[in-house]
């Protein structure tokens, strides 16, 4: 029989993306916590799942016990840094607390954890960020992942913690992503402004799942789950993608494979655009430790390519 594979945050972005990867070689379980019933029964269709707080110790504690995974991604947050600055109370329950939870009752049961961060726990000043580099967050969201990566790295020495960068896709939950957004507002002859100065290294959404498959898989004997026979992976892991980019370059890239007019796309800086929570400047990830490991994501245009033709939306865009 497969191995069990808990992904909790099942039903967001990542988890989606996640699920359909890992069917192939695990069992699939997942938590959810404030998705409807309806689209529950749609999203999570053919894998065991529970509706769970994960800032309930003794619930979490009962539901691995019941589960009994062989690994454990976390992918269940907050992950809005202007509504964590607005609701300072809940990330912190939710992007440390929770995290804490699991990764203790991991660590009590030697259950493989992997904790999805974010590159959002650095200032922007110093980019490319390799592992070490040290954190200065200037949001209260990496504030709060910042927090939660040292407390499972003290809690469970055998962890993994991946920091994730800008991730891209399309959507199935009932929400619309930038990328999905953006492709139909440009289908639509309308021009949507990009920050041009914002970088990051982005991943699509398949190329993140695989990712942090590799990590779960890895050092387990089952060869169907872990083929590339790699050692366990522990501590700190970018999983960012080869290229530092902003929105607006990835707008130029998608309108090129569209067969669309370049000036749909119109840059602007984040410095222009008030908002609640800081953002930082450049935030580019140095993923080559991943990439020795096997991680080995295509181009910011192939991984579009690969998501546009022939399923372009699942649904109309926000107006």
């Amino acid at each position: 029989m497969a191995p069990t594979l808990l992904i909790t945050g099942a039903t967001g972005f990542l988890g989606q993306y996640l699920i359909a990867a890992a069917r192939k070689k695990w069992r699939v379980a997942g938590t959810f916590h404030r998705t409807r019933r309806e689209d529950v029964e749609r999203l999570l269709a053919g894998i065991d799942s529970g509706r769970i707080d994960l800032t309930d110790f003794r619930d979490v504690r009962d539901m691995l016990d019941a589960v009994r995974p062989k690994a454990v991604i976390h992918t269940a947050a907050l992950a809005d840094p202007n509504y964590c600055e607005q609701h300072p109370d809940e990330s912190l329950r939710v992007n440390l607390q929770a995290t804490l939870n699991l990764a203790g009752l991991c660590g009590d049961r030697r259950i493989p954890f992997v904790f999805t961060s974010t590159d959002l726990v650095f200032d922007g000043t110093r980019a490319p960020y390799a592992e070490d580099g040290p954190v200065s967050p200037l949001n209260l969201y990496g504030e709060h992942k910042a927090l939660a990566e040292q407390a499972v790295l003290d809690r469970y020495d055998e962890a993994a913690i991946c920091r994730m960068p800008l991730m891209f896709g399309l959507a199935t939950n009932g929400r619309v992503p930038f990328f999905q957004r953006m492709a139909g507002e440009f289908q639509a002859g309308r021009p949507m402004t990009l920050f041009a100065d914002e970088l990051r290294t982005p991943v699509s959404g398949p190329v993140a799942a695989a990712g942090l498959l590799l990590v779960a898989g890895s050092g387990m004997e089952d060869e169907t789950v872990n083929p590339k026979e790699i050692e366990r992976v522990r501590g700190l892991l970018h999983l960012g993608g080869r290229e530092s980019i902003s929105r607006y370059e990835m707008g130029l890239q998608m309108l090129d494979i569209l067969g669309l007019p370049a000036s749909l796309a119109e840059p602007i800086s984040f410095r222009d655009v008030p908002a609640v929570a800081a953002r930082a400047a450049d935030v580019s990830l140095d993923s080559s430790r991943a990439y020795e490991l096997g991680f080995d994501p295509p181009t910011v245009r192939q991984q579009m390519e690969q998501l546009l033709p022939g399923n372009l939306l699942a649904q109309k865009p926000n107006d």
